[in-house]
C-alpha cells in the first residue's frame, strides 16, 4: 500500500514535469548563425533547478527517469543537453542545500540568501552547465574541436543568456511549480501582490510606467530600422524603468514581469537587431553579444534591487504594525484607534480603567499589569460585534471602538467586567473597574484629549458605581479642562502671574490686622480659577512646591513695592508639605528674603495640615523659620489628622480654627465646647488664635466673649486684589 502510494506520487510528479519542462523547451528560443546554435532565453535548465529547489531528494527519481525518457525519446544531441543540465542542476543545489540547509527552500526575495543563490544556483549553475555541455558534444564528436571553442563570442552570448536565465527563471519556474504544488500559497502571494499595488504608488504613477513599458518594448519587438528607438538602443531605457518598478514594487511582481519581457526580448531579437545588407555575420554577432551582456547585467540589478526593495517594503511594514501595536500586549493603540475613527465615523469609544491596577503593578511587577490587560481583552472578546476592537495604551487603560454603541450595550459591557476574575499565581483577583463612553465619535477632533477626559470619567464612574457618559467640551467651553489648566498652571508659575487676593485678619483687641494671600489665576478679563480647580491639578503634576516658591516671590515682591509706609505690614502665606520636604526650600527662602529685604517677622507661613508635617526634615524646616523670626500657623485645626497629639509636639505660634467649628457655632453647643476646649489647649501652649468663618456679627460676638484673639471671615473682611491695599 505504501508502495503504490509513493508509485502514483511519483509518476503524477514525473508527468507534471514533463509538462513544465515541455513549456520551458517551448517558450525558449534559439538561432543559428554561422553554423552555430545560439541560446537566447532558456527556461530548461532553471525548471531543473527549481524543482530540486522546492523537492529536494523527492525529485530525484523524477530526474532520474526524465533521463530515461529523454534518452528514449530526443536525439543524442538533446539528450546530451539535457544530461548535462540535470548534473549541473544537482550539483549546484547539493551545494547549496549543504550551505543553506533547510532555509535553502523559502521563498525567492529573501535577502539573506541572495548571495548564495547568485553563486551556487546561477553562477555555478550555469559554468558547470555550458562547461560539461561543451565536453560532452566534444566526447561524442557532434562539434568539432575547432567549432566548440570555449572562449568565443558565440560560448558569450550562450553564458550571458545563460545566466539571464538562471538569474530570472529559477525563481519564475519555482513560483509556477509552488503554486500548482501549493495553491493555498500561490493564492497568498497574489494578495501579496495586490498589497504591494495597493500600498505602493499612486494609480496615476503606476499607469504611466506601464505605458512607459509598453513603448518601450512595443520599440523593441517591431521591426523598423529607420528609427533609433526601434534599435537595441531602447535596451537601455529599460533599465531605469524596471529598477523604478523593482524600487517601489518589489522582487515578488518584477520578476514573473521580466521573464515576460525576457520571453519577448528573445523571440524578437531580429527586431532591434536585423540582419540588414550592410551588416556582416561578425557586426551581427557582436550586437548580439553587447545585447545580451546589457541584458544579463540588467537582469542581475533588477533582481537584487527588486529582493532589497522587498526587505525593505516589508520591514516597512513591519515598522507600521510595530507604531499602530503597544509593543508589551500586542494590541492595536491610540495610534491604530486614531487611524480607525475616520474608518467608523459612527463608532462611539469606552473607556474601561481600573484605579486598583497601579498598586498591584507596584506589589507584583510590569509583567502583573500586561498579563491582566492581556486576561481582560480575552475576556471582553466574545462581547465584541461586527467592526468593534479593543485598544491599549499604558497611560489611559483599554479603549474600545463601538461600532453600535447605546446604553444597554454598556450596560451589558459593565455587568460583564465586574464578573470579571484574574488569576495571578495562587490569587484569584476581582478588580473594581470603571467605564465611561461617548456615543459617536465623529465629533472627535482631538482623540488625546478626548481620551484623557475619558479616562478621568472612569474614576467618577467607579465612585458613583455605574457608567459615566462623556460630553465633549464645545469650543470655548474647555477652561475646565485638565489640559487647559495644566497650561494656565505653568504660565502663571513661569511668568509670575498667580493673581494675589488679600482677606484681612482683624485683632479683637488694639493690634494691627494682618492679611492672609489667597491665590486665584487668571482666565480671561472676568473670569478666574480658585484653588481647589487647579490646586488638585498641581499636585499630579508636582508643581505644589514651585506655586509656593511663585506666591511667595510675588509677595515679598509687592511687599517691597509698598516702600517705608507700610514697613510693618504683615502677610500671611500658606505653604504646602511639599514644599516643606525639599532640600534647597530653606536656601530658596533666604535668597527671597535677601532680594526684597523683607523682615522675617513679618511673615507667617501657615502650614496646611497634613500627616507630612510630623516628617522630621519638615519640623526641621519649621523650626529654622522660627529662629529666622518668622511666625508658623497651624491651618484648619480640628479636621483631618490634626489631633491634640499632633498640637502637643509642633512647635507654632498661631492655632486656626477651622471654619466648620464656627460656621454654627451660636446654634450648636457641640461646636462651642470644641472651640473652647481648642482656645484652651492654645493658651496652655501660648498660641494666638484665629476664628475663621465669620460671617455674622453674633458670631463675632460669641468668639470676642470667648477670649479668641484675631477673626477672618466675610463678615469682618472680604478678599481684595493686594494691589489695593496700596490706597
Amino acid at each position: 500500500m505504501v508502495f503504490s502510494d509513493g508509485f502514483k506520487r511519483h509518476s503524477k510528479l514525473f508527468l507534471t514535469f514533463i509538462v513544465f519542462y515541455s513549456l520551458a523547451a517551448s517558450l525558449s528560443y534559439s538561432i543559428e548563425v554561422s553554423g552555430f546554435t545560439l541560446q537566447l532565453y532558456d527556461l530548461t535548465l532553471p525548471v531543473i533547478s527549481a524543482l530540486l529547489i522546492l523537492y529536494h531528494r523527492r525529485a530525484l527519481p523524477t530526474l532520474a527517469l526524465f533521463a530515461v525518457y529523454s534518452f528514449w525519446r530526443y536525439p543524442l544531441f538533446e539528450f546530451l543537453e539535457i544530461a548535462a543540465q540535470i548534473v549541473a542542476a544537482l550539483s549546484s543545489a547539493v551545494i547549496y542545500f549543504f550551505i543553506t540547509g533547510k532555509r535553502g527552500a523559502v521563498s525567492f526575495g529573501r535577502s539573506r540568501l541572495t548571495a548564495q543563490r547568485i553563486f551556487w544556483l546561477i553562477l555555478f549553475n550555469t559554468a558547470v552547465f555550458t562547461l560539461l555541455h561543451h565536453w560532452l558534444l566534444l566526447k561524442f564528436h557532434i562539434t568539432s574541436p575547432y567549432d566548440a571553442k570555449i572562449f568565443s563570442v558565440a560560448t558569450l552570448i550562450n553564458i550571458q543568456w545563460m545566466l539571464t536565465s538562471c538569474i530570472t527563471g529559477i525563481p519564475f519556474c519555482y513560483l509556477v511549480i509552488r503554486a500548482c504544488y501549493k495553491p493555498k500559497w500561490f493564492f497568498s502571494y497574489l494578495r501579496q501582490l495586490k498589497a504591494l499595488i495597493v500600498e505602493g504608488p499612486t494609480a496615476v504613477k503606476q499607469i504611466t510606467w506601464v505605458m512607459m513599458l509598453v513603448t518601450i518594448m512595443y520599440c523593441l519587438i517591431i521591426a523598423n530600422q529607420d528609427f533609433l528607438l526601434f534599435t537595441d538602443y531602447s535596451l537601455v531605457w529599460l533599465l531605469p524603468i524596471m529598477l523604478w518598478g523593482a524600487i517601489c514594487l518589489g522582487h515578488a511582481l518584477i520578476n514573473p514581469l521580466w521573464v515576460f519581457m525576457l520571453i519577448l526580448l528573445s523571440h524578437y531579437s531580429d527586431s532591434y537587431i536585423a540582419r540588414s545588407n550592410d551588416f556582416t555575420e561578425e557586426h551581427y554577432v557582436r550586437h548580439l553579444a553587447m545585447a545580451s551582456s546589457m541584458i544579463a547585467i540588467f537582469s542581475l540589478t533588477i533582481v537584487l534591487v527588486g529582493v532589497l526593495a522587498t526587505r525593505i517594503l516589508r520591514y516597512i511594514r513591519h515598522l507600521k504594525r510595530v507604531s499602530l501595536t503597544e509593543p508589551h500586549t500586542g494590541l492595536p493603540n491610540l495610534r491604530a484607534l486614531k487611524n480607525d475613527i475616520p474608518r467608523f465615523p459612527g463608532a462611539g469609544l469606552c473607556s474601561v480603567q481600573c484605579p486598583e491596577l497601579n498598586s498591584l503593578t507596584q506589589a507584583h511587577g510590569i509583567t502583573f499589569r500586561f498579563e491582566f490587560v492581556k486576561a481582560v481583552v480575552e475576556y471582553l472578546k466574545p462581547l465584541l460585534r461586527g467592526h468593534d476592537n479593543i485598544y491599549y495604551s499604558p497611560g489611559y487603560g483599554i479603549l474600545l471602538r463601538l461600532d453600535d454603541i447605546n446604553d444597554t450595550l454598556i450596560d451589558s459591557y459593565y455587568k460583564a467586567m465586574s464578573a470579571f476574575r484574574f488569576s495571578w499565581e495562587e490569587m484569584e483577583l476581582g478588580l473594581n473597574f470603571g467605564l465611561s463612553y461617548i456615543l459617536n465619535g465623529s465629533n472627535i477632533t482631538n482623540l488625546s484629549s478626548v481620551v484623557g477626559q475619558l479616562n478621568a470619567s472612569t474614576f467618577v464612574s467607579l465612585k458613583n458605581g455605574r457608567p459615566e457618559t462623556l460630553n465633549i467640551d464645545a469650543p470655548g467651553e474647555n477652561n475646565n479642562n485638565p489640559s487647559v489648566i495644566r497650561h494656565l498652571l505653568q504660565q502663571s508659575i513661569d511668568q509670575r502671574s498667580f493673581v494675589l487676593m488679600a482677606q484681612p485678619i482683624v485683632s479683637t483687641t488694639s493690634a494691627e490686622r494682618y492679611h492672609e494671600i489667597l491665590i486665584r489665576i487668571k482666565t480671561g478679563e472676568n473670569t478666574l480659577l480658585f484653588p481647589n480647580t487647579f490646586l488638585p491639578v498641581a499636585q499630579e503634576a508636582g508643581l505644589l512646591a514651585e506655586v509656593d516658591m511663585t506666591v511667595i516671590e510675588q509677595t515679598f515682591r509687592f511687599m517691597h513695592s509698598l516702600g517705608e509706609s507700610h514697613s510693618e505690614s504683615r502677610f500671611s502665606i500658606n505653604l504646602t508639605p511639599q514644599s516643606l520636604i525639599k532640600s534647597d526650600f530653606l536656601d530658596r527662602i533666604y535668597a527671597l528674603f535677601a532680594i526684597w529685604s523683607i523682615r522675617p517677622h513679618r511673615v507667617i507661613f501657615e502650614i496646611i495640615e497634613s500627616d507630612i508635617i510630623d516628617n522630621l526634615n519638615a519640623s526641621s524646616v519649621l523650626r529654622e523659620l522660627r529662629k529666622l523670626g518668622c511666625k508658623i500657623a497651624i491651618d484648619d485645626f480640628g479636621t483631618g489628622a490634626s489631633s491634640y497629639s499632633r498640637l502637643k509636639n509642633l512647635e507654632a505660634d498661631i492655632l486656626k480654627i477651622d471654619g466648620s467649628f464656627i460656621r454654627n457655632i451660636v446654634a450648636e453647643k457641640f461646636d462651642h465646647f470644641i472651640v473652647m476646649s481648642f482656645c484652651e489647649a492654645a493658651k496652655f501652649k501660648n498660641l494666638e488664635v484665629v476664628a475663621e468663618f465669620v460671617e455674622s456679627e453674633e458670631i463675632k460676638q460669641m468668639l470676642i466673649n470667648m477670649g479668641i484673639g484675631w477673626l477672618q471671615g466675610y463678615h469682618t473682611g472680604k478678599p481684595v486684589l493686594i494691589e489695593s491695599l496700596k490706597k
